[in-house]
């Protein structure tokens, strides 16, 4: 018997020694190396599955006293549940406003139809050949299997989810069915909701998976608008959607928060590089921001038309990355996020605005450590945001070679005339410097270009501009490269060398136009940053400016990769290194990454829809960052319309912006837009009036922006300044003092 237990010993140590070796050595053993593609072929055309409810009005709750139970308060408003739906309003007490998650059957037209598929949560799920549009009042709600219970501060309410009515009154789940479970805690904090969301596989079916999820696509939804109701839309800088003003051609909206993923090839209507949305309704609004899930979120609008009953505006999240083409289907081996949260903020009476959102937004962003404390650094003089190329590649038939620019010499001369016309205070984004030029090489491996002058020249250019009190930053390039990585290339959904080809408008105007860029394994992107902070660590500059990181995020689909939540976390974090002793700037600005950063350019300064009488621009990103970094839009000199851009920077308080080289690009060089001889002048004219107009408000709050008549708008600060910029073609006055036409003043 001894001996069999001294047997039996060795073999368990000699397993759990085996399990460790598994577990430290070998990296197939961790859940992140689990990342991969599922690939169905043969799969027939993609049908998708409904299941509705024999009674519509399933998806609404009878009245505002069918909000009978009281589950908790904090602040001005009060989370109420409706048993019977098994849903939830928040009720603002100071104005006995009512915000539904689902619309209130009571207040639609007696005989009208009931169009309303709102719901709690929303499902999309892939059951193996068949799609299953699922949603917590259909298929939860409708079959008995909803509850809710009380819990600290707020409810929790459980939905677990069948296809049909069968499969939820079987006493037990066989492999083959397809069930789910969606928890939904919503709770209360200093006057704000949380809404957090997580799914579980009843079943155990391998084959059934959640694609995406939507999260309180109801809530707040209607259809009975106020003169200033509208939905606030992230749409580039922001854009809300005036309700009450007639629009039947208007079509819904999605918007992909974080730019598209280049690796499913899926596209949206616009990028939102901030993951908020919000509406107002009457006196009372409301703002939303995704706090976790964010990269994989979509933010989806509609407005009540002939076709569309309600306006609303939602988010939705795509937990399985997954793509249909033809007959074969490519799905993620791996969900993207396991935990879904969202803060909503509440505001009512005169703070009830876009600016009021956005100013509850900037305050939700600091609190969670999204957004620094700290404010821009006063100086002199407003930074002239400028972007000099050193090479960039040049089309000479079938050939292409590197055409130099900008040296450090000319650069050089090119700020002192800068200087000596009242440009007093530059930001130079000196991109092409390094190996590939602008279409950058791999830059763990990329050397700076001696051709521009070298390491002494650059060094010459670096102590001008340190003496003048300016800032000089090297452009690189982390995630993309126009050749192979040496720590391996991020593979798309198809498994196939994940690509992308950035939009540029000089490449364009040179003949290069198939830049095709490979992407990196994000996961090593934290060597990538120490490699390339020891490269540069005997050049002369002030920082860095991140160039692609700033706006492209994807989803990695090869062993070990990540997906866009992990990786958007994992930029963030690696980036951090490159601000110590060191300023930072970066291109465009998805808000995950700004918490180190000083400068953004390239800031969308509009909306990328069509603006209408319905769909207006406005500066909601501004209002959110004014203050805390400095911004500034596109290149004045790449726009189809310079004049009206240069009055944009005014009213949303951006830095001036150009793009200039020192050589001509064209043999007809009084047409070739970046050659800096040509604009410099009419640059400095502007820059003397925006430094006059902008410069000490530089560290201030942006508190309110409105139009004061058509075409006439006012941007208000915390300083007590407003600006006054004038579009239109005649003069207008405002408070007594005139704005000339197509001009601005500014009023203390």
């Amino acid at each position: 018997m001894a001996i069999m237990n001294n047997k039996n010993s060795f073999f368990l140590r000699t397993l759990a020694a085996a399990l460790c070796f598994c577990m430290l050595v070998l990296p197939g053993c961790s859940k992140k190396d689990e990342t991969g593609v599922s690939v169905k072929k043969h799969v027939e055309a993609r049908n998708t599955v409904t299941m509705p409810a024999e009674d519509a009005r399933i998806h609404y709750s009878e009245s505002a006293l069918s909000f009978s139970q009281k589950a908790a308060s904090s602040g001005f408003v009060e989370l109420k549940i409706d048993p019977s739906s098994n849903s939830f309003c928040i009720l603002e007490t100071s104005r006995n406003k009512i915000w539904s998650a689902l619309p209130l059957l009571d207040e639609v037209a007696s005989g009208e139809a009931l169009t309303s598929n709102a719901s709690t949560v929303a499902l999309t799920v892939n059951g193996g050949s068949d799609i299953y549009i699922l949603n917590s009042q259909d298929n939860s709600v409708a079959y008995g299997t909803a509850a809710y219970n009380i819990i600290e501060n707020g409810a929790e309410f459980i939905y677990d989810i069948y296809t049909d009515k069968a499969t939820a009154e079987k006493k037990f789940l066989e492999k083959t069915d397809i069930a789910f479970r969606a928890k939904l805690s919503i709770t209360l904090k200093d006057g704000s909701m949380y809404a957090d969301c997580s799914y579980e596989n009843l079943s155990g079916n391998p084959d059934a998976f959640v694609e995406s999820i939507e999260i309180l696509n109801g809530f707040g939804i209607f259809n009975d608008s106020h003169k200033d109701d509208f939905l606030l839309v992230p749409d580039g800088s922001g854009a809300i959607i005036k309700t009450a003003t007639y629009d039947e051609s208007f079509e819904p909206l999605t918007f992909s928060v974080y730019g598209n993923d280049p690796s499913t090839g899926i596209e949206s209507d616009g990028t939102a590089i901030v993951p908020a949305f919000g509406m107002k309704h009457g006196d009372s609004a409301f703002v939303a921001l995704i706090q976790k899930g964010d990269a994989v979120a979509s933010i989806n609008a509609d407005k009540a038309t002939a076709v569309s009953e309600y306006n609303k505006v939602y988010s939705s999240f795509s937990v399985t990355p997954s793509v249909y083409e033809n007959k074969t289907v490519y799905s993620s081996k791996t969900s993207a996020i396991s935990e879904i949260s969202l803060c909503y903020r509440f505001l009512s009476g005169n703070n009830a605005t876009y600016a009021g959102l956005a100013s509850a937004c900037r305050e939700q962003l600091v609190r969670n450590s999204v957004l620094s404390t700290k404010a821009v650094e006063s100086s002199d003089y407003l930074p002239f945001c400028l972007t000099l190329t050193g090479t960039a590649k040049s089309s000479f038939g079938p050939f292409g070679y590197l055409k130099k620019l900008t040296t450090f010499e000319q650069a050089k001369d090119m700020l002192v005339r800068m200087k000596n016309k009242g440009i007093n205070n530059v930001s130079v984004r000196y991109s092409g410097i390094f190996s590939g030029g602008l279409d950058s090489k791999n830059i763990e491996n990329s050397r700076l270009l001696s051709r521009l002058g070298g390491e002494n020249k650059l060094s010459e250019l670096f102590d001008y501009i340190s003496s003048q009190k300016m800032r000089l930053y090297l452009d690189i390039n982390l995630v993309s490269s126009s050749q192979t990585f040496n720590s391996g290339n991020a593979e798309n959904i198809r498994k196939d060398n994940s690509v992308y080809t950035p939009h540029s408008y000089l490449n364009e105007y040179i003949g290069n136009t198939s830049s095709e860029r490979k992407l990196r394994k994000i996961s090593s992107l934290s060597d990538v940053v120490a490699t390339v902070l020891n490269n540069t660590k005997s050049l002369s500059f002030s920082g860095y400016c991140i160039n692609d990181a700033g706006s492209l995020l994807y989803s990695d689909f090869s062993h070990g990769g990540l997906l866009r939540e992990d990786a958007s976390l994992q930029i963030a974090k690696s980036i951090a290194p490159l601000s110590t002793d060191h300023s930072t700037m970066t291109s465009t600005g998805n808000f995950y990454m700004l918490k180190n950063i000083d400068t953004v350019i390239n800031l969308p300064l509009e909306s990328a829809a069509s603006e209408s009488g319905s769909y207006v621009s406005i500066p909601f990103v501004q209002l959110i960052l004014h203050g805390i970094v400095d911004y500034a839009g596109e290149a004045v000199n790449t726009s189809i319309n310079s004049s009206e851009l240069l009055l944009k920077c005014i009213e949303y308080g951006a830095c001036p912006h150009y793009e200039w080289n020192y050589e001509p690009v064209t043999d007809t060089t009084e047409t070739d837009i970046f050659y800096y001889d040509n604009t410099i002048n009419t640059a400095a004219e502007f820059y003397t009036k925006a430094n006059e107009a902008l410069n000490d408000l530089r560290n201030a709050r942006m508190t309110d922006h409105y139009e004061v008549e058509n075409g006439v708008f006012c941007t208000e600060y915390d300083t007590g300044s407003m600006i006054y910029v004038n579009y239109t073609d005649s003069n207008c006055t405002v408070l007594g003092a005139v704005v000339e036409a197509r001009s601005f003043i500014r009023i203390n």
